[in-house]
């Protein structure tokens, strides 16, 4: 099983519910994000969720690529 299923998530968990959250971020990812609301026509919280959406697929396509890399022997002939 893998030991970070928790955090990138599983097929199995059926998670759907949202919820608000508060954070912080630097003025600078705020313009951008308001210029692709505009740009895109997409609110400010679909786009942060989208690519968090990539970026936990992503750590979870590299936690999978590791846990399948064959393990090298050392010394053998």
């Amino acid at each position: 099983m893998n030991e970070y299923a928790y955090i990138f998530g599983s097929q199995n968990q059926a998670l759907t519910e949202t919820k608000e959250v508060k954070i912080r971020l630097p003025v600078a990812h705020l313009i951008k994000l308001h210029g692709l609301k505009l740009v895109k026509g997409r609110n400010i919280s679909d786009t942060v969720s989208a690519a968090l959406t990539d970026y936990f697929a992503k750590m979870n396509a590299e936690q999978t690529v590791v846990e399948e890399k064959p393990t090298e022997t050392v010394g053998s002939s």
